[in-house]
């Protein structure tokens, strides 16, 4: 089946930077989400939650995510796995009362500063999102009315002795423009220009036992710094690239250096669907650049 175009970049809060928080109230920041959690909230799977919140018998506001980003970003969209169910039930099968987003640019600790409402062209976020398929063809639209800084999601239960189970929050969108000028882009090189991804690269809908290739550059966007040390890796068991225009086959490699306002050489991303039988389903693969260090 074809899947909707993806809105956006998916941020990476697991290794992008940002950090997550929990709380009961929009007045009450609990605690901070570990590694696994967040990797957990960063992932696609809809049996094994990221967040579980019970109350015994109190209503209204059950559980609040707090996202914050490590700089302003322009939000276009949230791929969502949710739901709630009477205490410890698992997996979850009932609709929460409602799920309500809000970002606020400002804000230094998540409780202070201005918090706008996010505009949501679909009217509302869907209650109950837990189908294996939810995340990718039900990602909802979501903007702001500004770049943000933090992303605040309320999920709110319909009665007493009712648990919240969150199992994706996905982040899409773009870095505001002037964020981060010591950065690595990705670049489309199959486009004219080679412009930089705004939105995830899609294999599409592709049959078993096949193979798809694309091209891509990584970018230095310093206009003073060298970046040096880039590594480069690949994170999916169909994937593999190439920077030797396909006479070897990688999921890891190191750029030694890419010099200010420079791009790289052309890498081929293949994408080896096996023969039958496998799983059938949307992916996230995913490919990281982490820079040694910028002189």
């Amino acid at each position: 089946m074809a899947y909707p175009t993806v809105p956006g970049r998916k941020f990476a809060y697991d290794v992008g930077g940002g950090s997550v928080y929990r709380g009961t109230s929009i007045d009450d920041m609990v605690s901070a989400l570990s590694m696994d959690e967040m990797s957990k909230l960063n992932d696609i799977s809809n049996s094994t939650y990221a967040v579980y919140q019970t109350y015994n018998s109190n209503y209204g506001i059950k559980l609040v995510l707090w996202v914050f980003l490590p700089h302003k970003y322009n939000v276009s969209g949230l791929g969502m796995l949710h739901a709630q169910s009477y205490i410890d039930r698992i997996p979850p099968t009932e609709s929460l009362a409602s799920v309500t987003v809000y970002g606020s640019a400002d804000t230094t600790n998540g409780l202070d500063g201005t918090w706008i409402a996010a505009n949501l062209p679909n009217g509302s976020i869907p209650t109950r999102l837990m189908g294996s398929d939810d995340w990718r063809d039900q990602i909802q639209p979501c903007t702001f009315s500004e770049s943000i800084r933090c992303l605040r999601v309320e999920y709110a239960t319909t009665d007493s002795y009712r648990g919240v189970a969150v199992y994706a929050l996905h982040v899409y969108g773009m870095k505001a423009d002037g964020e981060i000028p010591d950065d690595i882009l990705f670049l489309d090189d199959d486009a004219s220009g080679d412009p930089e991804f705004i939105r995830d690269l899609d294999f599409g809908d592709r049959p078993e036992g096949t193979t798809s290739t694309h091209r891509i550059k990584i970018y230095n966007s310093s206009t003073t710094k060298t970046a040096n040390n880039i590594t480069l890796s690949l994170i999916d068991q169909n994937f593999t690239f190439s920077m030797d225009e396909g006479s070897t086959w990688v999921t890891g490699a190191t750029i030694t250096s890419l010099a200010p306002e420079t791009a790289s050489s052309s890498i081929i991303i293949k994408d080896t669907v096996p023969p039958p039988t496998q799983m059938l389903g949307p992916r996230s693969p995913r490919i990281e650049a982490r820079v040694g260090s910028w002189t």
